[in-house]
């Protein structure tokens, strides 16, 4: 597969107009390779972790943490070099997920409420919104009721309905309309005048963490067993007033201390997240179960890699996840 290509894929799965201005996500060194049969897929782009996937054969790879946040030059002999020196004599493409995957709506990022069942789940920071488009246009053709069934279920399409007058409305989402747009004209045969609306509603948003309802309040003591259960760590950080009892969670993966508030005003008993710092810890107004970076997103770029590998099955092309190292480890006074 042209490995091109599967960057497209990799634009799907993290649409890059998600990530946050300051963010790097994208292609980090743009290869020489044309033709790809392997992906490798880790959560860092550390020489450890490159050399791991290019050993392996990888033509294309894909991390989540970004090589860079800032243009660097090449002029001292660093991490950043070695992965840089690596990847060009490769020639593989190196590609980075990173607030654009953190914000894809029911993508990885968002797997510790899946598996704690959580519902009536809200985006905890809105990133950005989505507004979509209504467009009208003339068709002296009927639309049938499969066909116009069959058109709300393309992406992004909301509705699909036609007047006895032969006018036709659809509703999509503003980003998907050019691909519906061409899609229709191939359909008719023609290419009609089209009367395009911004509308308010139902407008998407996206953005980071999110805060719902356990199917059944739970003890601390059992809330805690339950997130032990699901998060690949053995030490957790507990600061703020602990609840007896836990019914509305918040989470966010990786840096998710800044969204304390946010938490605390979506009404959340608890916020898991990571790196939470002393001032921070000491002015809480929520309980917060600090479980560290790594874990919760080690865990989304395992569950990228199996999506991926899913929609690349047919194509031949090899998807293989690198487990990384927990950077923190932990010494016990005895």
């Amino acid at each position: 597969m042209k490995s091109l290509d599967i960057m497209s894929i990799f634009r799907q799965l993290a649409p890059e107009r998600f990530q946050s201005s300051w963010d790097n996500s994208g292609i980090q060194v743009i290869g020489e390779i044309a033709e790809c049969s392997k992906v490798g897929v880790c959560l860092e782009p550390t020489p450890e972790m490159i050399r791991a996937c290019l050993d392996w054969g990888a033509e294309v790879v894909l991390t989540h943490h970004p090589l860079y946040m800032k243009p660097k030059g090449l002029g001292a002999q660093n991490r950043f070099t070695d992965v840089v020196r690596m990847v060009m004599r490769s020639g593989a493409w190196l590609y980075a997920a990173h607030t654009s995957l953190d914000c894809t709506p029911s993508g990885p990022a968002f797997w510790l409420g899946e598996r704690l069942d959580l519902n009536d789940v809200k985006i905890l920071d809105t990133a950005h919104e989505y507004a979509p488009v209504e467009v009208s246009f003339y068709s002296p053709r009927t639309f049938s009721r499969e066909e116009a069934e069959m058109w709300t279920e393309r992406p992004g399409m909301h509705s699909v309905s036609q007047s006895a007058a032969g006018e036709v409305r659809l509703v999509c989402d503003r980003e998907h309309w050019a691909e519906a747009r061409s899609a229709l004209e191939f359909t008719l045969g023609s290419s009609p005048e089209y009367y395009i609306r911004a509308l308010e509603a139902p407008g998407r948003a996206v953005g980071f963490g999110q805060v719902g309802n356990l199917p059944e309040p739970l003890g601390w003591d059992a809330f805690m067993v339950e997130l032990q259960g699901l998060v690949d760590r053995d030490v957790f950080t507990v600061c703020g007033p602990v609840p007896e009892t836990v019914s509305r969670v918040a989470y966010c993966g990786g840096s998710g201390a800044s969204l304390v508030d946010a938490a605390a005003g979506a009404g959340a008993d608890v916020f898991v997240t990571g790196d939470m710092k002393y001032h921070q810890a000491v002015e809480t107004p929520v309980c917060v179960v600090d479980v560290g970076h790594f874990s919760l997103e080690e865990e989304m770029m395992r569950l990228a890699a199996q999506n991926l590998a899913g929609q690349l099955e047919s194509e031949q092309v090899e998807v293989r996840f690198f487990r990384g190292t927990e950077p923190f480890g932990f010494h016990v006074r005895k």
